[in-house]
C-alpha cells in the first residue's frame, strides 16, 4: 500500500513537470513579457544629458544629504550664483564659493558662516561635483591644528 501511494505521487510529479515544461501557453506568455519589456523601454523619458558649463554652474540648485541627521550635520544645501545655504537640525550656515583650480581640476572653496558661530567643525571646505552633475562632495579641513573635518556628500533634490 505505501509504494501504490509513492508510486502515485511520483506519477503526479512527473505529469506535472512535464506538463509545464515546453507548452505553448508558456512560450506565448515570454513572448509577451518581452513585448512589453521592449515597448515600455521605448515609452522611459531619455534622461537628461550631464550638466555643462563651470563646476559653479554644475553644483547650482538644491541638494539633499545622503547621511543619517545629526545635530552637526547640514541636510540640505542651496547654491545660486556661487552663494550657498545650509541648512540642518541645529546648525544654519551661508557661504560663498570660491572657484580654484588643484592639479588642474576644477574645484571651489567654501568657509561657512553659521548662525552661533558654530559650523560643525568644518572649517574651509573644498567643494567638487561629479562630472554628470548627480552628487556634490564638500570636504572640510576642519579646525586649525586638527585632524581633519567632515565630509559633506549630496545628491540633487
Amino acid at each position: 500500500m505505501r509504494n501504490a501511494r509513492w508510486t502515485v505521487v511520483a506519477t503526479l510529479a512527473v505529469v506535472v513537470m512535464v506538463g509545464g515544461c515546453g507548452s505553448e501557453s508558456a512560450d506565448e506568455e515570454t513572448a509577451d513579457a518581452k513585448a512589453s519589456t521592449t515597448t515600455g523601454a521605448a515609452e522611459k523619458p531619455v534622461k537628461a544629458t550631464a550638466p555643462q558649463g563651470t563646476l559653479l554652474e554644475r553644483a547650482a540648485g538644491t541638494w539633499k544629504s545622503i547621511a543619517t541627521p545629526r545635530d552637526t550635520s547640514l541636510d540640505t544645501l542651496v547654491i545660486e550664483d556661487g552663494k550657498v545655504t545650509a541648512e540642518g537640525a541645529k546648525l544654519s550656515c551661508t557661504g560663498t564659493l570660491v572657484p580654484v583650480e588643484n592639479d588642474g581640476e576644477e574645484s571651489a572653496t567654501v568657509t561657512y558662516t553659521c548662525l552661533r558661530g558654530d559650523d560643525g567643525g568644518r572649517g574651509l571646505g573644498h567643494l567638487k561635483v561629479k562630472p554628470d552633475g548627480s552628487a556634490l562632495v564638500i570636504g572640510f579641513d576642519g579646525p586649525a591644528g586638527g585632524w581633519g573635518g567632515p565630509v559633506d556628500s549630496y545628491r540633487r533634490a
